[in-house]
């Protein structure tokens, strides 16, 4: 089951490299920054309403700005209702004060889902009594649970005023799309570095006139100062020269 189409998908991988640092510098997992934001402005980079793509309701002053920056060791913010950067970092640092001022544990890009929808259902206000019946986190009409949303949001025309909505929730809530978008944009994993050698390994063995040869002793005593590598599905060892000699000192 989807939800995001192709314009929707471009807009995620676009911004998915500031939802990243998000969670290495903050904790916060990047595919919930991710539906967040598709919540708030469905990833735009600006709305008509106060608040910025992540609707910061009431908006953030500039010294909460400075101080979530500060707490994380995050110098270069700016204005989170036109930086993107900054709202998304500000989205995960308001977001951990949210969830740690409940005496949960912060979250970690290994939080469960659970943990991650009772932070969203803080992060829009903890209504609905669970956050199983709210909308914005647990709808899913594809699935048959559209829920009804009720409230107030910013007047269009006139910021200071609110006005009340009453409707089905059509879109799909914070956890149907942080599934979606793991599923189909899970950033790339980094290569693995290839395990030491074990029995059942090749090693191939650089003798003093420079050839290599397999090794067929479990235990081999090596007359020189060697260089342990791997490459072409082998691994090799071979002496050291004198410069890698005089840098291991």
């Amino acid at each position: 089951m989807t939800y995001l189409n192709a314009t929707q998908l471009e807009a995620v991988r676009r911004w998915q490299p500031l939802y990243l640092e998000a969670q290495q510098k903050i904790g916060v997992p990047w595919a919930l920054l991710a539906a967040l934001h598709y919540r708030e402005s469905n990833f735009g980079a600006r709305t008509q309403r106060v608040g910025g793509p992540f609707q910061f309701d009431p908006p953030l002053s500039p010294g909460q700005v400075r101080a979530y920056g500060a707490r994380y060791g995050i110098s270069d913010l700016t204005d989170p209702e036109t930086d993107v950067r900054t709202g998304v970092l500000c989205a995960a640092a308001f977001l951990q004060g949210k969830v740690t001022a409940l005496g949960h544990p912060a979250l970690t890009p290994q939080s469960s889902e659970e943990a991650c929808a009772d932070a969203a259902w803080s992060y829009n206000g903890r209504a609905y009594g669970s956050w199983q019946n709210s909308p914005y986190v647990n709808n899913d009409p594809q699935r048959g649970r559209q829920l009804h949303i009720r409230g107030t949001v910013p007047d269009l025309k006139d910021p200071r005023k609110r006005v009340r909505i009453d409707q089905p929730d059509t879109r799909p809530g914070v956890l149907a799309v942080m599934r979606e978008v793991r599923a189909r944009l899970a950033p790339p994993a980094p290569p693995a570095a290839p395990e030491l050698p074990d029995a059942r390994d090749t090693v191939m063995l650089a003798g003093l006139d420079g050839q290599f040869r397999p090794v067929t002793q479990s235990r081999v005593v090596i007359p020189y100062t060697a260089v342990l590598g791997y490459s072409g599905g082998k691994w090799w060892i071979r002496p050291a020269t004198a410069d890698e000699v005089k840098a291991a000192k």
